[in-house]
């Protein structure tokens, strides 16, 4: 009689085991499927720049506010870079002149 117990409390064990791994298994297969079924959920950011005319009414502060992405850690950041693209010693910009601006997109991998 005790063998018996034995036994059936083994037989549970070993069922609830392989109950277990075939719900673990389920799962991972499950998220690797969806994983695939959408490839391009992946993004790159890639550095762009352009050619922006100056128009009256123009700083550097709103050219930066209008093409600054969040890649930068400041404002002060962007300005810095497109002073130095444009060869900039100060801050004065005037219109007619053109600036060469970076920006950001995102494109997918």
């Amino acid at each position: 009689m005790r063998e018996k117990v034995i036994s059936l409390i083994g037989r549970k064990e070993a069922y609830l085991l392989i109950t277990a791994a075939i719900i673990i298994i389920t799962i991972l297969v499950g998220s690797s499927i969806s994983g695939l079924a959408n490839p391009n959920t992946k993004t790159a950011s890639h550095k762009y720049y352009t050619s922006v005319t100056i128009e009256q009414g123009d700083t550097l502060w709103s050219i930066a506010s209008e093409y600054m992405s969040p890649e930068y850690d400041g404002i002060e950041d962007y300005i810095m870079e497109v002073r130095t693209i444009n060869h900039l010693y100060s801050d004065g910009i005037y219109a007619g002149e053109y600036l060469t601006v970076p920006y950001y997109a995102n494109e997918p991998f």
